[in-house]
């Protein structure tokens, strides 16, 4: 399938699947409790129309989106690990008790929280979802920090149309990444945008040593283009 097509059917199926519980939590500037959001059911048929097993995502906040995501892969196997990372602990208590779910708490961009994120994901993971501070040089930084550690399959960008910044990343990324990048902001039902990358599989074995991690990401590079 083409990253389209990818795409489309993640639309789909997401939309078919029962996400009660994940909800957005406390609204950062309105403090109203949201519930499920649109672009939950994208990302968790994204998850599953992929088989994705591995997820990191930046930016956990309340925990909605990770729990989302959860919902396309099995709890139960071995292979399923899932991490999240937050500079801040506000998860939710759903979030809490899901126990497959490993929370990394620290400054994404610090060698300190790749190196911890590196105990529980080995490189290539499937998928790298970066939903954090939405400005050009902190979520490019996180491209280049967790592509060079990880290597994922798929990066899913929030927020690609959310302010002049966020569109210019988005315009670069889509040059670089040209027939491997979709703009899914409207499948998502996504106002504010929502760009995928397809970075190749397979992709580069990496140590999973965590100081090795770190040491990568000294000097990243974009994730492979497919």
């Amino acid at each position: 399938m083409t990253i389209q097509q990818i795409c489309e059917h993640a639309a789909k199926s997401g939309d078919e699947m029962d996400l009660t519980g994940c909800d957005y939590g406390p609204h950062k500037r309105s403090n109203l409790y949201l519930g499920v959001q649109p672009y939950y059911h994208f990302l968790a048929g994204f998850v599953q129309t992929l088989g994705c097993r591995t997820i990191l995502e930046i930016g956990t906040s309340y925990g909605g989106s990770m729990m989302a995501m959860s919902r396309g892969c099995p709890a139960d196997q071995p292979e399923t690990k899932l991490v999240t990372i937050d500079k801040v602990d506000i998860a939710g208590q759903q979030l809490l008790d899901l126990r497959h779910i490993q929370r990394v708490h620290g400054d994404s961009l610090a060698p300190a929280t790749v190196r911890e994120a590196g105990l529980h994901l080995t490189s290539p993971i499937d998928l790298l979802y970066i939903d954090s501070k939405h400005s050009y040089d902190h979520t490019k930084s996180n491209i280049l920090l967790y592509g060079a550690a990880f290597c994922p399959r798929f990066v899913i960008l929030d927020d690609i149309h959310l302010n002049a910044e966020m569109d210019a990343l988005w315009s670069e990324m889509s040059a670089t990444y040209r027939n491997h990048a979709f703009d899914a902001s409207d499948l998502a039902k996504r106002p504010g945008g929502f760009g995928v990358l397809e970075c190749g599989s397979p992709v580069p074995k990496q140590s999973a040593d965590p100081t090795d991690l770190a040491r990568q990401a000294e000097s990243p590079s974009l994730p492979n283009v497919a």
